[in-house]
């Protein structure tokens, strides 16, 4: 409220302008990430239908080994942005994300990681799946 009522008197508007206008536009986020906002990566899935087979790498997990080191000795080539939790795979085997609104997406037995890849430790057994989803 004091924040309004300085901008009110900077702006010379009377303080019930502006609350209204705070109200709607408050109004106006919450129904659009009610409706249609973001809600998380697709399920392993839906992530996988109607994929060719270059948008699908699949390869065993390692003690020890991180997703993105076991992706560096699998793939052809792989082009990384940023480092550590900033940390994005932005190419795979020539496959750049960012392309319709593609991007590359792993998953570890079935659950898509939420943290970066090289953060990201694996063990023995673990399932470890790139996809390149909308």
């Amino acid at each position: 409220m004091l924040l309004i009522t300085c901008l009110s008197s900077y702006w010379g508007r009377p303080v019930a302008y502006l609350r209204i206008a705070c109200v709607a536009m408050l109004t106006l986020l919450l129904v659009g990430l009610a409706c249609g906002g973001y809600s998380g990566p697709p399920p392993i899935e839906e992530a996988r239908e109607g994929l060719r087979p270059e948008y699908h790498i699949l390869y065993e997990g390692e003690e020890g080994k991180t997703v993105l080191e076991l992706l560096e000795a699998t793939a052809e080539s792989v082009v990384t942005k940023g480092q550590g939790d900033e940390l994005l795979v932005a190419t795979i085997n020539s496959i750049e994300g960012g392309v319709e609104g593609r991007y590359w997406l792993y998953y570890v037995n079935g659950e898509a990681g939420l943290i970066s890849a090289s953060r990201m430790n694996t063990v023995e057994g673990d399932s470890v799946e790139w996809l390149f989803v909308r």
